[in-house]
């Protein structure tokens, strides 16, 4: 069987050698796109030296590409989670935003005219009372 590297991961998608890095810790096994699990580790000769010594996890080929395959449904959908969850008022929000403003202000203001009627009448009242009171 042949599987790759991370490095390999890279060279096959044409991409930086840190991106599958990113690709597996951004999209670990809880995450809505999950990056496929090493299926094994290896132990590879380190350049320069003369012993083995480094360990590197590998991947299967076919479910890397599966995976690539769906990533820019992912990210899309990752987009829109974040755009519903930063959402900042559009202008139809913002005019019904405006539109309930006056509306409670409306209400606000009917209450103010009945009150000022209620004391408009009020004061009839206290004057009529107090119109006798003033002839004695």
């Amino acid at each position: 069987m042949y599987v790759w590297t991370r490095k390999e991961i890279a060279e096959a998608f044409d991409v930086s050698v840190a991106t599958p890095h990113y690709w597996i810790t951004n999209y670990g096994p809880d995450s809505n796109h999950p990056f496929p699990a090493p299926i094994a580790r290896l132990q590879v000769e380190v350049s320069g030296r003369n012993n083995w010594g480094m360990h590197q996890l590998v991947f299967d080929p076919g479910a890397v590409q599966q995976w690539f395959a769906g990533l820019a449904d992912a990210k899309a959908e990752r987009m829109s989670i974040a755009q519903r969850k930063s959402h900042t008022p559009t202008t139809t929000d913002n005019l019904q935003i405006a539109v309930e403003a006056v509306a409670e202000l409306r209400s606000a203001m009917a209450v103010l005219v009945a009150t000022r009627s209620e004391l408009v009448a009020l004061q009839k009242e206290v004057d009529t009372l107090a119109s006798p009171v003033r002839d004695w």
